[in-house]
């Protein structure tokens, strides 16, 4: 192949590329900004319901929430994009005692034995008693989306009794579930559609082990809300390229 043609074929293999390019960048904006049209659809203000360490339904996750809880909980391990798995002391529990969280809790995971991944970031807090707090294990998931909680796990060693007391004092009285095998014992708040629930259990050595879950039911529905139409405006398109190529 003589040079002059070498470099009209160069030439014309860049300007390919190039297109590539820029339709590349076209079809990037035009689904980041449906998707940035979703949210601000679907993402609303919600009611107040349970804090922990001043975090609420609407506190949106920022280097600065962020940098605040590594103060108060130690470093912190990040991950990002997960499964959701709203299961708490065993398979039957939510079923049994909160169907309608067991409900979303299935929504969340369908179609069942498949890994579904959403768009969450989860932070894992494992040496929180060496700032000076009884927490064994916290694990806070926020939506992707909204930057909101969706679920904060907390797990209290014995010695967190206390943190039961100021729960209490804070939200008043607590709901029992009744029926419950020995050793578990569960009590529960609702405010706004949000679940606060404390389950207790002993450990190998017969202590008290207290298991704090925040549900912030509301961010959930949100969060199943926007993949639904994230879904449905997917499968739009697909159609309507279909159509086009036929």
């Amino acid at each position: 192949m003589s040079m002059p043609k070498i470099n009209k074929w160069v030439a014309g293999i860049s300007v390919i590329v190039l297109l590539l390019a820029v339709l590349a960048g076209v079809y990037w904006e035009k689904n980041y900004s449906q998707s940035a049209s979703i949210n601000s659809q679907l993402v609303k203000e919600l009611p107040e319901s349970f804090t922990f360490f001043d975090l609420g339904s609407n506190t949106r996750l920022s280097s600065a929430v962020r940098s605040a809880l590594s103060d108060r909980l130690g470093s912190d391990a990040i991950a990002y994009r997960g499964q959701i798995d709203l299961t708490v002391n065993n398979p039957e529990f939510l079923s049994a005692y909160f169907p309608e969280l067991h409900a979303l809790n299935l929504a969340l995971n369908y179609p069942p034995r498949e890994r579904i991944e959403h768009n969450t970031t989860k932070l894992m807090y494992r040496y929180a008693r060496k700032v000076g707090v009884p927490f064994t294990y916290v694990e806070m998931v926020f939506s992707g989306y909204s930057q909101r909680p969706l679920y904060f796990s907390i797990t209290v060693s014995h010695d967190g009794a206390n943190i039961i007391d100021a729960l209490h004092q804070k939200y008043g009285p607590p709901e029992e579930i009744q029926g419950l095998k020995s050793p578990l014992k569960a009590s529960f708040w609702k405010k706004n559609n949000d679940l606060l629930l404390v389950s207790v259990e002993s450990d190998r050595y017969g202590k008290p082990e207290y298991h704090i879950v925040i549900y912030y039911v509301n961010s959930l529905e949100e969060l199943l809300n926007i993949e639904k139409e994230e879904a449905r405006q997917r499968e739009d398109r697909i159609k309507q390229a279909s159509d086009k190529a036929f």
